[in-house]
This record gives C-alpha cells, structure tokens and sequence, in this order.
C-alpha cells in the first residue's frame, strides 16, 4: 500500500532533466517572441515616417504649385523710379506678386519672397509675405512683412530654375514660340512658361522637381 502510493508521487512530479528542456525551450520562445516584437515596432516606425515624409512633401507641394501658379504678372516702379517687373528670379530665391484670400490679412495684393535661411544642413525654406505697393511712397516707412515662415527644414539643397523665351537682341521671342531653355535667373517682364524647383532634405533622397506653370504670363 505504501509502495503504490511513493510510485505514484514520483510519477506526478517532473525531473530535473525535463524542467531543464523546458526552461530552455521557454527562452527560445520568448526570444522568437521579442525579435518579433522589435521587427514589428521597427516597421510601424519606419511605415510612420514614410507616411510623414509622404504627407509633408504633398503639403508643401500643393502650397508651392498653387500658389506660385496663381502669382499676378503686374510691374511697379523701384526706389529710383524706374519701371522694373515684379517677378525675380535666381537660382536660389524667388519673388513674385499673389493675392491672399479674404479671410486673411483683409485680403489684398502681397510680394512673396521664397529663400534658404541658416547654415550647412539646418537651412530652412522660408516664405516672407509684404503688402505690396506698385509705387513707393518716399514720405511713409516701407511696408514690413506681415510674416516670414518656414515650409522647409532641414534643407541641404535648394535650386529654382525657370524656362520660357529669352529676350535675344532686344526683340522677345512671342510667348506662343516652339523655342526656350532653362536657365538660372530669369529678369523678363515676360513671366516664364515653367518654374521649376528642386529640393532635398537631411537624409532623405531628394524630392522630385516640382514643374509649376503660371496662370497667366503677360505682364499687366
């Protein structure tokens, strides 16, 4: 009777041999477990930034083709009274003339400056807006910017370059002709045909260029 009952204690316990083959099999799982884990959250992390990257170069391009699509090819008078156009371009800045809506600022004309402010790779884009004045009032202080923000961080490269006839001899090719070419800095009181942009970011791959056409491109 004693013997039957010592046989079944032993039976129901577990030996040292099986606690072992469990215990390692136990880490092996939870190892499995954790390398998973961590491959998970690093795809969740990497899909995030991909869709921020995603949405941050929508936004800005939208704003970009929108609004400098709708900038006014009006001229004005610079400090020297002279007639000059209110679109300049260079290879690492632009101006033009566009109008806010109504809700904002009341409205209006403005003279939009894009340019890269700061140094190495914490430049930024950054868009300063200015009511705009066809003729300078000498006898009143110029106009000050209502704002000057970034659109951009982090900007490593920046390039505006435009395409459109070029005044050749005086005579300006029609705005109709088959011929033109890309260049760096654009002066024309004839808007040109494309503006392109070129961006790239702190260790992202560059953007793809933006191709923006004006809406109107004779000069008012």
């Amino acid at each position: 009777m004693r013997t039957s009952a010592l046989r079944r204690g032993r039976q129901s316990g577990f030996t040292l041999i099986e606690v072992l083959i469990a215990s390692v099999l136990l880490g092996i799982m939870m190892l499995l477990l954790t390398g998973s884990l961590r491959i998970g959250a690093g795809s969740w992390e990497a899909g995030e930034e991909r869709m921020a990257k995603a949405s941050r170069l929508f936004i800005v391009e939208s704003f970009l083709r929108k609004h400098i699509g709708s900038l006014l090819p009006v001229s004005g008078v610079n400090s020297n009274g002279e007639m000059e156009p209110s679109f300049k371009g260079t290879a690492s800045s632009l101006t033009y003339v566009a109008p806010l809506p109504d809700q904002l600022e009341g409205g209006g004309l403005y003279r939009f400056e894009l340019y890269l402010a700061g140094q190495d790779d914490r430049k930024e884009l950054r868009v300063a807006i200015v009511p705009y004045q066809s003729t300078p009032d000498q006898t009143k202080r110029p106009p000050q910017p209502i704002d000057d923000i970034a659109i951009v961080e982090d900007v490593v490269n920046l390039r505006f370059a435009y395409f459109g006839p070029q005044n050749e001899g005086g005579n300006l090719r029609q705005p109709n002709a088959p011929t033109g070419k890309w260049v760096n800095e654009w002066r024309e009181y004839q808007l040109p045909t494309l503006i392109r942009i070129e961006i790239a970011r702190a260790g992202e791959d560059p953007w793809p260029s933006l191709l923006i056409a004006p809406r109107t491109l004779m000069l008012r």
